[in-house]
């Protein structure tokens, strides 16, 4: 960004404001910023630009009425798209003051491969090859959660040539059902409080050490076939964490 003027309209015969907007719209399609990442301070946009505050405060407003930014008093500006819809979310189910509203849950996807690692997936998966999917979970913009889902490779292993960016936002649950004919069912989970592991605590910004619950989930479909290992790893909060019954499904 490197215009120099900052009056009402430039050689363009656009506002500055307009094209201020514009320029951030192609960064965020092209990749610059994906759905949940945090844009530079106000501060420091007018200074790239060239601009006054007031005139990035207006280019921020264009993006946000148009549904590509949400802004978040005293923590920034935000891409949208990767908030999750409240019926979809069935373990993120953090609620706000009262508890009569679920807290949105942004989610973005860290990695999709396959994997023959051994763990706790491999019996209940009863397999030898899966398909991992790592993601962070952004509660609120208050903390973070990671999250790791186990497939089948030999039923899901189309997944894993998915890009990120199509699952950004989207159920796996419903995913599964609608494109694999694999509803879940039903559910067994466990939780387990302990200290969370070095990968995951540099992942989600907390302390080494730090203890928290590790949430294990067993998604089962038809005849209770199972379809889907999950593990959350959850940083201590003082939000409320509502748990759906076992047939939620």
């Amino acid at each position: 960004m490197t215009d120099k003027s900052d009056s009402p309209e430039t050689r363009e015969g656009k506002a500055k404001h307009r094209l201020i907007s514009e320029r951030l719209l192609s960064e965020i399609e092209i990749g610059k910023w994906r759905p949940g990442d945090q844009l530079p301070s106000e501060e420091q946009l007018a200074a790239e630009t060239s601009a006054s505050l007031g005139t990035v405060q207006r280019a921020l407003r264009n993006l946000v009425e148009t549904g590509v930014v949400e802004r978040h008093h005293g923590r920034g500006t935000f891409v949208s798209g990767a908030r999750a819809p409240e019926r979809h979310l069935r373990h993120f189910r953090f609620l706000a003051e009262g508890g009569a509203q679920l807290l949105p849950v942004y989610f973005n996807i860290l990695e999709i491969d396959t994997t023959e690692e051994n763990g706790p997936w491999q019996a209940f998966l009863c397999g030898t090859s899966f398909v991992r999917i790592r993601r962070i979970a952004s509660v609120n913009r208050e903390f973070e959660a990671f999250s790791e889902v186990y497939l089948p490779a030999d039923r899901f292993g189309e997944v894993a040539r998915m890009k990120g960016s199509m699952l950004d936002g989207v159920s796996i649950r419903d995913m599964l059902a609608e494109r694999f004919n694999a509803p879940t069912l039903n559910i067994r989970q466990t939780m387990l409080c302990q200290a969370l592991p070095p990968r995951v605590t540099r992942l989600i910004g907390v302390p080494a050490g730090q203890y928290g619950i590790v949430w294990s989930i067993c998604g089962m479909s038809y005849r209770d076939a199972p379809v889907t290992w999950q593990r959350i790893f959850l940083p201590p909060s003082d939000r409320v964490l509502e748990i759906a019954p076992p047939r939620h499904w």
